[in-house]
């Protein structure tokens, strides 16, 4: 039986106070709905209960595109702000089981490793003009927004309370801006061997379909990295 036929969709997401955590402000459509899916269908990866390794079928409802990449765009939004928020973990050193966690030579807790690991690391926050992020995709929109109702942030850290979304709002596009805009250009990251053609984009190694953050994932691309003006 033949696949259903995708259809160009734009995607909104309004955040509930426009706080966004991302470090280089590039957010992609298709790693939310990745984590979407496998929130619905294989949550033990996510949970990390017993093998994070998935070797199966993951069927998002978007176009699949060569190489297990998918038709989905970078977020595009309007940034007005930006700040520096630090994110503090001091260890429980009366917690009953920390004898568990005592460093091997000294006999101490270890504030550097492990549970009682001490940090604090620094957060790039974007204020996004209205709380608006748009995506665009080629998917099923049913679907698509099926999965966008079980999904509660964008952005890094949202249990600190960043990117939280409000509502989702799916709804036709006239065209595929999946790969370029006439108006916000490069959509999402490219190979240079693939369109050498492009100019005017920083070269880096960045990762072309999710899990984003797997260094198996990158390549050398242009990367759309969205202009700043404050």
């Amino acid at each position: 039986m033949a696949k259903k036929a995708t259809s160009p969709l734009k995607i909104t997401a309004h955040l509930i106070d426009g706080r966004l955590n991302s470090a280089d402000g590039v957010v992609m459509f298709d790693g939310i709905l990745y984590h979407a899916w496998f929130a619905k269908h294989a949550p033990h990866v996510l949970e990390g209960l017993g093998s994070a390794k998935y070797d199966g079928y993951v069927g998002l409802p978007l176009r699949q595109l060569p190489g297990n990449r998918w038709a989905a765009s970078r977020g595009i939004y309007e940034e007005v702000g930006q700040s520096v928020e630090n994110i503090n973990k001091r260890p429980d050193f009366f917690a009953a089981d920390k004898l568990e966690y005592l460093a091997q030579n000294s006999g101490l807790i270890s504030g550097k490793v492990g549970k009682y690991r001490a940090y604090r690391v620094p957060n790039m926050i974007r204020t996004v003009k209205d709380g608006i992020v748009v995506f665009w995709a080629m998917g099923h929109r049913d679907e698509v927004q099926a999965l966008l109702d079980n999904v509660a942030a964008v952005g890094k850290k949202p249990a600190a309370g960043f990117g939280l979304v409000d509502r989702w709002v799916v709804e036709d596009a006239d065209d595929d801006y999946t790969f370029m805009h006439p108006q916000h250009g490069l959509m999402r990251p490219t190979p240079v061997d693939e369109a050498p053609e492009l100019s005017g984009y920083p070269i880096m190694q960045y990762a072309i379909r999710p899990p984003y953050w797997k260094p198996c994932n990158l390549r050398l691309c242009h990367v759309p990295l969205p202009k700043v003006q404050l």
